[in-house]
This record gives structure tokens, sequence and C-alpha cells, in this order.
């Protein structure tokens, strides 16, 4: 009787929960793919990312300006990098000055980010969709995953323990915290936390140096 209840109960458990599970794998991959964290869709936006340690101490590692999702501007405590397209020049702060270095030689860019994209949508595991929150004050949307992407075609992954805030209509994504994180290039998971911020401005625009 002991055992058939125990049974019972876990049956009761698995079915009310993977259908929960199922539903809210759905709501993040839609996400990905005309929602926001489509690359195609999400605006133009300022995207600042520290590295905090488990001690607390939080350094800098990168600030980024996004105008459509094949321009950016992406200043690093080594410099500033402006990518159009396959097009890449060094610099010393967001304005400039800009020399023009190598190709990033992704192949078709456009096809690059759209793979990059699917194939973290496509990795998407333990989904939790928690619902209502507060983040710096303001109403917000909280999400997990972890991921572990295929490799694109340098043979690169990376991925970890994703949280996530979005705004209250779920259209914008307002900051992403990867702990655990793993990449290829990684010897071991790190025991620090990624945390990007992000604040939208659709007065930024990205121009090829003359």
């Amino acid at each position: 009787m002991r055992n058939t209840l125990i049974f019972s109960l876990f049956y009761l458990t698995v079915t009310a929960s993977t259908p929960a599970a199922a539903d809210c794998g759905t709501e993040i991959g839609k996400l990905f793919k005309g929602g926001a964290w489509d690359p195609f869709v999400r605006e133009n936006r300022r995207e600042t990312t520290v590295v905090r340690e488990p001690g607390g101490k939080e350094t800098p590692s990168s600030d980024v300006l996004w105008d459509g999702p094949l321009k950016s501007i992406n200043c690093t405590p080594n410099g500033c990098f402006m990518a159009i397209g396959n097009a890449f020049w060094k610099g010393s702060s967001f304005d400039g000055p800009w020399t023009r270095s190598n190709d990033t030689r992704t192949g078709d860019p456009e096809a690059f980010v759209r793979a990059t994209r699917d194939r973290l949508a496509a990795s998407v595991a333990e989904p939790e969709c928690l619902g209502a929150t507060e983040l710096d004050g303001k109403s917000a949307l909280l999400y997990r995953f972890s991921s572990k992407p295929e490799p694109n075609e340098h043979g690169s992954w990376w991925g970890g323990r994703y949280s996530f805030w979005l705004g209250p209509d779920a259209k914008r994504l307002m900051r992403i915290e990867i702990a655990d994180g793993i990449a290829s290039w990684a010897p071991k998971p790190s025991d620090n936390v990624q945390v990007t911020t992000i604040l939208y401005d659709d007065t930024i625009r990205i121009e090829e140096p003359k």
C-alpha cells in the first residue's frame, strides 16, 4: 500500500508538472523568434556587462551600442571595436578615432546571427517561468533556463544558467544574468556571474567611418 501511494504521488507530480514545463519552454522559445530576444526585432540599445565575483566584486567587461542586429560598437578594457556586417574597426572610444582592421570573417553576417540565435533557442533546458517580480524598483517578468548550444561552424559554443528579466509587457529584455558559464574555450564552469543591463535608445546610430 505504501509503495502504491508513493508511486501515485510521483505520477501525479510528474503529470502535473510536465505540461507546465513544456508550456514554459514554448513561452521562452517564442522570445527568440519575433519576441524580446530576437536580434532582428530588438530596438537600438546599450548593453553594459559586468562580471560579478562570488564575493560580490564587480568588474566592467563590455559596453555595447547596438544599431540593429549587424551594427555595434563594443568598448572593453582593451579598447573599442566597431563591427558593421563583416567590416571591423578599432578605436579608443565610442566616437573613435577608428582604424580599419581585419574583417570578422563570419561569412554571411546575417546568417551567422540567425544561426547563433537558433542554436541558443534550441538548447533551452530546465525552463522556469517565474512570473511577476521587481527589478531595480520596476515591474518585471522573470525567467530562467539552462543552455549548452551545439558548436557553430568554427567549433565554438557557450552557455550557462540564464536568468532574464523582461518588461511587464514582455516586449523588452531588461537584464540578463549568466551563472555557471561554460564555453568551448574554458576548462571548467565559471564561478562568476555575467550581468548585462539593457537600456533602449532609438537615437543610437552607427555609420561606417570615413
